[in-house]
């Protein structure tokens, strides 16, 4: 599927206050982004450790307006109507996964272009995947409240949803609005991409990213979000679906096709870094859901691994440099995508012998891609019971073997887990699914996990007759917690409009 090229968008830069014009030069910023050709075929599982990124930084608001407006996921929209031949094949479930992998990390190229006031003029040819100008916690946050305070007293008062063409214009001022930076500081910045780890580190190591579509749905269901902090408490697992359309309480409708989050690790390079060559052979995973409890039944920390891959280069895996001058790897990747009702959980980690068992059948679209991205293999769930009649999945080798060693019959739960993200014990026995389900409720992470009384197989089993937040952390969990932001917006300006 080609994807026809974005238009050339041009930016006026601001001074500290907002206005260029008043300054004897044009300052002009010009973003051009096409979408990497790319033959298209027809996440998030349980983590009980906190963050283990604490210096991540994601896309300041004056990066923001270099990279320009976030780039739509250009979502399979026939994916859905092939549910059910998904869900009982393992060899073409991969392979829309491999797609979807290969379409969030498709490059988008540009040009970014700034203009001093003394008329230096600094120029730099650009290229970012796809899910690195998506947004983060601080754009969602600058955009409601931009919408919500310009809506008016009568429309806040009625909470009267915002148009189209008005999330349309916020998305606009989002991409030009730059925050307190100046031009010069468009021309430092601007300076420091000096190669691809410093044009990549653009983006930060921000740990969570949302698509257009993703942030979209939200501001369009800020009513019904706004509303559900009053459902929520009680709406247990038995509590019927509102719709046979809508399994979700907190939302007007379900998340559309191109709703998509990323979630990323990071690992800070340094001299003597290193990082783990994890162990995902049949053996090595039979060992991991086997176990009861304790370390075995989950994956290994860097400490417990005895053979180290000392700085893979930025060739191996996806690197970027910051502003500081720190190294940053990213070993894993979680996407999840609304391409099918109960969504595609896919999850990507670094391996020093990425052609092996999870990797063997990367197909020839990710190679083409180049870099670091032919290094990653590759698990993937789309429904919380495997329904493959074959323990193998229909592959031959050491591919075979690992989906065989995770095989527990027709109607068993799924299994996916990235080793690198999912931390703690019973980790290295997670679905993904099965953990997001009780989105929305105060359910701990490690009793969903850890229960195996009340939550069968590591939470794998589904439990809910509904999904009051349609799988999504981030409607009430920290570090987003977007309904949060909307609460907060209505409570004050209901103090001001009661006036």
């Amino acid at each position: 599927m080609v994807r026809p090229p974005c238009k050339l968008q041009a930016m006026r830069f601001t001074t500290s206050s907002r206005r260029c014009s008043s300054l004897p030069s044009l300052c002009v910023l010009c973003v051009l982004c096409v979408l990497g050709v790319l033959s298209v075929s027809v996440g998030v599982a349980c983590s009980t450790s906190a963050a283990e990124d604490p210096d991540s930084d994601g896309l300041r608001a004056g990066e923001r307006k270099i990279v320009g407006a976030a780039r739509a996921y250009p979502a399979d929209t026939t994916m859905r109507s092939r549910t059910e031949e998904l869900r009982s094949s393992m060899s073409k479930r991969r392979k829309a996964a491999w797609a979807a992998i290969a379409r969030t990390v498709a490059p988008v190229t540009g040009t970014a272009i700034a203009k001093s006031t003394s008329g230096a003029v600094t120029r730099k040819e650009i290229a970012l995947p796809l899910f690195r100008t998506w947004y983060g916690a601080d754009d969602y946050g600058r955009l409601f409240n931009k919408l919500y305070g310009d809506a008016g007293s009568a429309n806040r008062v009625a909470r009267k949803p915002f148009s189209s063409a008005e999330i349309d214009a916020a998305f606009a001022w989002n991409a030009t609005y730059g925050g307190s930076w100046v031009e010069e500081d468009y021309l430092k910045r601007i300076k420091k991409l000096q190669d691809t780890r410093t044009v990549q580190g653009l983006g930060g190591n921000g740990r969570v990213s949302y698509s257009p579509g993703y942030v979209r749905h939200f501001l369009n269901n800020y009513g019904a979000v706004n509303r559900c902090f009053t459902l929520l408490p009680n709406i247990t697992d038995a509590t019927p679906a509102p719709s046979a359309t809508n399994f979700s309480q907190c939302y007007n409708e379900e998340f559309p096709s191109d709703a998509a989050v990323i979630k990323a690790s990071w690992r800070r390079t340094g001299a003597s870094s290193a990082l783990p060559k994890v162990d995902t052979s049949a053996e090595a995973l039979r060992a991991h859901l086997a176990a009861t409890g304790g370390k075995a039944s989950g994956w290994p920390s860097t400490e417990d691994v005895a053979t180290m891959v000392k700085n893979p280069n930025a060739a191996t895996i996806y690197s970027v440099t910051m502003t500081d001058g720190s190294d940053w790897r990213m070993p894993a990747l979680h996407l999840i995508t609304k391409e099918l009702r109960d969504w595609l959980w896919v999850t990507i980690w670094w391996s020093p012998d990425a052609d092996k068992d999870f990797g063997a059948d990367r197909p020839q679209e990710i190679r083409a891609l180049g870099g670091p991205w032919s290094n990653y293999k590759m698990c993937v769930v789309t429904a919380f019971d495997e329904m493959d009649p074959d323990p193998r999945g229909g592959f031959a080798g050491s591919l075979g073997d690992s989906l065989a060693a995770t095989y527990g019959g027709v109607g068993a739960p799924s299994w996916c887990s990235n080793p690198f993200i999912e931390k703690g014990e019973h980790n290295a026995q997670t679905n993904c699914i099965g953990c997001h389900q009780h989105a929305g409720s105060t359910t701990p992470l490690e009793e969903v996990i850890g229960n195996n009384a009340k939550h069968p197989k590591s939470g794998r089993t589904k439990e809910r007759a509904s999904f009051p937040t349609d799988y999504s952390w981030s409607y009430d969990h920290a570090p987003e917690a977007f309904s949060e932001v909307i609460r907060s917006a209505v409570q004050n300006y209901d103090a001001v409009d009661a006036r």
